[in-house]
Parts: structure tokens; C-alpha cells; sequence
């Protein structure tokens, strides 16, 4: 299957969010719900192959309708952050490339400087251009040994750390003066998608990580070939001559052996003679300073430049092409693991597929007991239930499409309302509020510090295995602190990409606990647990005022 998503797909879709966060503020969540259901309807719906369609697949053809609802806003090609961060990279990669190649260029065209009196020393070119990127590179397979066990990935990595806060902070620097053009809200949008991105950490794993990666090896990739295009360049132009010399005694024998193990990768496939200096060759290259270099044979000093340029080829150039396809593979073996099960995830497959209740004349057909007893078909219709009028004459109120989308949670209710919760009418809300059912009831205690037997429970299974959490309570109270306190022992104890929704209801009415919420005791709910700073739990109504 081709891999839909890229790293600038999220970013939009991460910006899509949060202009329906503030779309939700301004208009409520109905608003929302009649949008993506007709955008569904109308767009998606017959695209749609068998029963069920991908979660993955659907999100991504939501994202890509609502780019081209922005791009007709903006009359033509908006800019989205996924746009600015995909030329800001571009700019990156073409600029590390430049940079690198001239770099590697001009160090090495001045190593090679010769004034006809002096030999270019091979042992400070060898160890300057191949020594320490052997070193370097020894030490990247160390770091990656370390982090292998240690069950680490990228964002462990103290150098690529700094410099990803670096070219933040100058990425920032750069997006700010295109933000400066924009009209506030936007502006605001664009900080937001931005900032969501980078605090979801497990939800995106290394998947900014690795283009910081990647472009370290690009860095390494044309720096070594600018080395060997000035190797060759004066080589091809100039009468070179290489020599070796040392301060400790070495002989010509253990250079010779030493050069033989070095040239082991590539001399199986080249001649003796072309694969590295012999040993006559060597002795005849040795500089001895008080001797000069006239009594020294020109064959013997234009003898080392083919060894030179296959050395930094093998183990400088090959490894970094290497380690770049490496990069490129674990880049898309980390798009594929993106979760898609978070909370904003959830809450748009609900408003795409969720049936919309809508006030029709009674007609005759039986009704299903609860929205679970719907039908599962692509596009079957079911009454639900009636609703006595003022006028006497009955109404039913009709849902279309799929009942529970996002699978099941495991209900928590407080003490003081489990017996006055009818868990039928409970798993009926839950499931066209949030698009789940209710698997499950638990009471738990009205003291929230005191339910150590719920997280010795939940803590049994693997994190991963947590189901989703839905926990309900009375808006007209504002949370106290061992509420709070509840929701950050949940969320040690599950993963966490686990869904946590905390269901609101109003003030209880005789006939039944479910009442709507009012918009300032959301509010209220909504700005204490922000401080949690948890982007996989929800705060939202369970009824909807209609």
C-alpha cells in the first residue's frame, strides 16, 4: 500500500484542528458535526470500498477536501503550515548541500597546495579527511548500540537535540516574518498547529527527528564529495606530489602492512598496483626533512592519490550514502506508525461517520431500542426514538450511518451519581457524542484519591492495553484538586496516547441525570484541566442542548 502521509500532511492537519477548535468556541460542536457528515456525504461517501472505510485513509481525504476548501478561500494557493515547512526544508537541503560541497572543497584544494618544494603530507591529509569521520562514524554506531538498548530513539540524541533547537529557533525566526503578514487569527492558527505538533511527542515519535538526521547526512554526503572532486580536480591539473613522514620512528614495512589492511574493502576488486602504494613505493615516498625531497622518485610521490580517493570514498562517502538510505527508510517506518487514535482523530472519524439526528413525522416502522441497535450498513436510515411535541403529535428523531466508530471504553462513575445513571441512556449518549460504547461500569469512590484499587487494575494490563477512559461528571461543580489529581494518576498509569474523556452533564432534572451543559461550566472544565497540558484527554459535553 502507498504511503499517503508525509511530514507537511500532519502539519496541516494539525492546523485543520485547531481552527475547528475555535469554530467549536464560536458556533458549538453541531457546527462541526453538519460540516464533516456532508462533507462526507457529498464528497467521500462514494469513494468509500467495502462495509467499513480506513481510519488512515479517511483522515487523510478529509485533509486533503479541506486544502482545497482553504486554497478557494484564500482565492488560489493558500499557504498552510505544511507549505512553509516543506520550502523552509527544501531551502535547508539546498543550502547544507552548497555549504557542504564548498567546505569539503576548499579545505581540501588547500591540504593539496604545493609549491613544487613540499609534498602534500598523506598522513595529515589521511587523518584530518578520513581519521576523524571514521571516528565520528564510530562513535554514531556507539551512540545507536547505546540507545538500542536502552530502547531510546532519535529524540535521545544530545547533538541532534541542540541542533534541532537551533534550527528551531532560526526556523522560528524565519516563519515569523511571514506570520507578521497574516491577519491575527491565522497567525494564531499557525503558532498553534506548530506548537501541538511538537508536544504530542509519542503521537508523532521521531518523525521531525529524522529530516534533522537526514540532513546531517546530506551534510557528510556532499562534503565528502567535494573533497574527492578537488582530489581529482588538482590531481587531473596540477603535478602533485604525496608524501609521508612521521616523528616516531615507523618503518616503511609496518606502513605498508597498515595500508594493505586499510585498502582490504576495495582491494579484491582493483589491481595490486592501483589499490594501494607497494612497498617499494612507500619507501620511495618517505620524507626525510634534513634530505629534502629531490633524491625521491616522481612515480613513488604520485602513488598515494589513488589510495587517498578510495579511502575517503569506503569510509567516509559510502557509509554517510548509507546511513542516508538508512534515514530515508526510518522516516517512512516512522510515518507508518503515527497513531491515529488520538482524541482529535477520534472526534473527526466520529463526525464523518456518525449518524445526525434530524426531526421527522412519524411513520410507520419499528424503532431500534438505542443507537447501538443500529443497523451496520454504509448508508441504512433507523428511528430512534419519539419526542411528545407541544402540539400533541408525536416526532421521531432520525439517525443515519454507523453507531460506535471508535470501538469501546470502559465507563467511571462517581458514587453520587451511579445509581441515579441509567447505563442504557448513558451508552446512547456516549455513542453519538463521542462515537464509542460503553464496555464497561465502574463505580468509583466520590474521594478521587482514594481509588487504588481502579489504578491497581488498570495497572495489570501493558499501558498499551489501557482501554479508553471515559470518566462523567457534573459541570455545575467546578473540578477540585482531586479530580485533577485522578486524571494525572490515570494517565501514569495508562499509555499515553490513551483517550480520556472527561463527559459533562448539567444539573440533574427528576426524569433523568443527562441535561445539557451551559457554556461558561465548560469553560471552566475545560480551562482547569489545560493546565494538565494532556492532549489526549477530552473535557466535552455529553448532551447537546438542541
Amino acid at each position: 500500500m502507498r504511503q499517503l502521509w508525509r511530514i507537511p500532511d500532519f502539519l496541516d492537519l494539525e492546523y485543520f484542528f485547531v481552527q475547528d477548535h475555535k469554530l467549536a468556541e464560536e458556533e458549538g460542536e453541531s457546527a462541526l458535526r453538519d460540516r464533516d457528515r456532508n462533507l462526507y456525504l457529498e464528497d467521500i461517501k462514494e469513494e468509500v470500498t467495502g462495509a467499513e472505510p480506513d481510519r488512515e485513509w479517511l483522515i487523510y481525504r478529509w485533509l486533503q477536501i479541506r486544502r482545497n476548501m482553504e486554497n478557494e478561500a484564500q482565492g488560489g494557493q493558500a499557504l498552510l503550515p505544511g507549505r512553509m515547512w516543506y520550502e523552509l526544508y527544501g531551502l535547508f537541503w539546498s543550502l547544507f548541500s552548497f555549504l557542504a560541497m564548498a567546505i569539503g572543497a576548499g579545505l581540501a584544494y588547500s591540504f593539496l597546495s604545493y609549491s613544487g618544494e613540499q609534498p602534500v603530507n598523506v598522513s595529515s591529509f589521511f587523518l584530518f579527511f578520513v581519521g576523524f569521520q571514521i571516528l565520528f562514524l564510530t562513535a554514531l554506531l556507539v551512540a545507536w548500540m547505546y540507545r538500542k538498548v536502552r530502547g531510546l530513539d532519535l529524540r535521545s540524541s544530545l547533538l541532534l537535540t541542540i541542533v534541532n533547537n537551533a534550527l528551531n529557533s532560526l526556523l522560528f525566526k524565519i516563519r515569523r516574518y511571514g506570520l507578521d503578514r497574516m491577519e491575527s487569527g491565522r497567525r494564531e492558527q499557525f503558532e498553534a498547529a506548530f506548537y501541538a505538533v511538537r508536544a504530542r511527542g509519542k503521537g508523532y515519535g521521531a518523525i521531525f527527528f529524522w529530516p534533522l538526521f537526514l540532513l546531517f547526512q546530506l551534510f557528510g554526503v556532499a562534503f565528502n564529495f567535494g573533497v574527492l572532486g578537488s582530489v581529482l580536480v588538482k590531481v587531473a591539473s596540477t603535478d602533485l606530489a604525496f608524501g609521508w613522514q612521521s616523528t616516531i620512528q615507523l618503518s616503511s614495512e609496518f606502513v605498508f602492512k597498515l595500508v594493505q589492511w586499510l585498502a582490504l574493502p576495495w582491494s579484491w576488486l582493483l589491481s595490486v598496483s592501483t589499490s594501494s602504494p607497494n612497498l617499494a613505493q612507500i619507501e620511495g615516498s618517505r620524507m626525510i626533512l634534513k634530505e629534502g625531497i629531490y633524491h625521491l622518485a616522481s612515480e613513488d610521490l604520485v602513488s598515494w592519490w589513488p589510495f587517498l580517493c578510495l579511502a575517503i570514498f569506503c569510509y567516509c562517502l559510502l557509509p554517510r550514502l548509507l546511513l542516508f538510505f538508512a534515514g530515508t527508510l526510518g522516516s517512512r517506518r516512522s510515518l507508518s506508525r503515527v497513531s491515529f487514535g488520538r482524541v482529535d482523530h477520534n472526534q473527526l472519524v466520529h463526525r464523518l461517520l456518525t449518524p445526525r439526528l434530524e426531526t421527522r413525522p412519524r411513520a410507520e416502522q419499528q424503532l431500534p431500542s438505542s443507537v447501538k441497535d443500529l443497523p451496520v450498513g454504509n448508508e441504512e436510515e433507523a428511528l430512534v426514538e419519539t419526542t411528545p411535541e407541544d402540539t400533541g403529535q408525536e416526532e421521531l428523531t432520525v439517525v443515519t450511518g454507523r453507531g460506535a466508530v471508535n470501538g469501546a471504553l470502559l465507563a467511571l462513575i462517581p458514587d453520587e451519581l451511579f445509581d441515579d445513571c441509567d447505563l442504557q441512556e448513558l451508552e446512547g449518549y456516549c455513542q453519538q457524542a463521542f462515537g464509542y460504547e460503553v464496555s464497561e461500569e465502574i463505580r468509583i469512590n466520590e474521594e478521587y484519591s482514594d481509588n487504588r484499587g481502579l489504578l491497581v487494575r488498570l495497572g495489570k494490563s501493558p499501558a498499551s492495553d489501557c482501554p479508553s477512559l471515559l470518566i462523567l461528571q457534573e459541570a455545575w461543580q467546578p473540578p477540585i484538586q482531586e479530580m485533577l489529581r485522578l486524571l494525572q494518576e490515570l494517565r501514569e498509569t495508562c499509555d499515553q496516547e490513551t483517550h480520556i474523556i472527561v463527559a459533562l452533564v448539567g444539573k440533574p432534572r427528576p426524569e433523568t441525570l443527562f441535561t445539557p451543559v451551559s457554556d461558561s461550566d465548560l469553560h471552566i472544565w475545560q480551562q482547569k484541566t489545560a493546565n494538565l497540558a494532556d492532549p489526549c484527554l477530552q473535557v466535552s459535553s455529553l448532551v447537546e442542548e438542541r
